[in-house]
């Protein structure tokens, strides 16, 4: 396989749920339709997705989407449209642009099942608990001194409006936790600590941050980005959507 063809596949890895969805314009559908009938490598893994997809919708239940994920639509209708990159522009583009800014994201499959910490920080999340602590980022770490067995260190969010609200104690299953609430660009975010050392700390999707490997989940609608530092684990939780709350992660830092 030649070069070009090589970044035209890769292309098709790109947007095979765009095709699928139906929300190529007409143009780009027909060559990427072109491509297909020509390579049954792609014809492979866009039947693949289709079956799988089709598996996902039959087996999910039919409930009302959570006031959180229809709040994250309509600000996402609200924004600005911006053009879509097409899957041949993306195909040569792709790897200046990972080189750019310096993030890798390799996702792939590694459960079926959801991970049982997002179940849990997604819980807490939703409700409005109420801060036993607040005030600055060293003022809130001495407070957890003590309290519990692991090291507090809240992260700082460069490059983001963020805004420490406070924490308080809480517990991811049968362990103890750090819960810390963060105002981020005007969007509640909860970040959990706690020590990692005997809970599985995966999902669905993982991704490769730095030299951070996080696994990405969803509850209920809430997005989860979970991951180690130093031995402790960390599981954020928000309504951002993905691609946000990738560049939430890849800006956290923990002094």
């Amino acid at each position: 396989m030649s070069g070009k063809e090589a970044l035209r596949c890769a292309g098709i890895s790109r947007f095979v749920d765009t095709y699928l969805d139906g929300e190529f314009a007409e143009t780009d559908r027909a060559e990427f339709e072109g491509h297909l009938s020509d390579c049954e490598v792609c014809r492979h893994k866009v039947r693949v997705q289709a079956e799988w997809k089709s598996a996902i919708k039959a087996a999910a239940p039919h409930e009302q989407a959570p006031a959180a994920l229809r709040n994250r639509v309509a600000r996402s209708i609200a924004r600005e449209s911006k053009p879509m990159l097409s899957w041949r522009a993306w195909a040569v583009r792709a790897m200046p642009a990972a080189a750019a800014v310096g993030l890798i994201a390799t996702f792939m499959i590694s459960k079926v099942q959801w991970s049982p910490v997002a179940a849990d920080v997604v819980a807490k999340h939703q409700r409005n608990l109420p801060i036993e602590v607040s005030g600055g980022s060293d003022q809130v770490k001495q407070w957890y001194t003590g309290k519990v067995d692991f090291p507090v260190r809240p992260p700082q969010f460069r490059n983001l409006s963020a805004a420490l609200r406070g924490g308080r104690l809480a517990s991811i299953g049968d362990k103890q936790a750090a819960y810390l609430v963060y105002d981020i660009n005007g969007d509640k975010v909860s970040v959990f600590m706690f020590d990692a050392a005997d809970l599985p700390i995966e999902s669905r999707r993982k991704t490769v941050i730095g030299n951070r490997e996080v696994y990405f989940d969803q509850e209920h609608g809430y997005n989860v980005a979970l991951f180690r530092d130093r031995g402790v684990g960390y599981a954020i939780a928000s309504d951002l959507d993905q691609e946000q709350m990738m560049k939430l992660v890849s800006s956290a830092v923990s002094p």
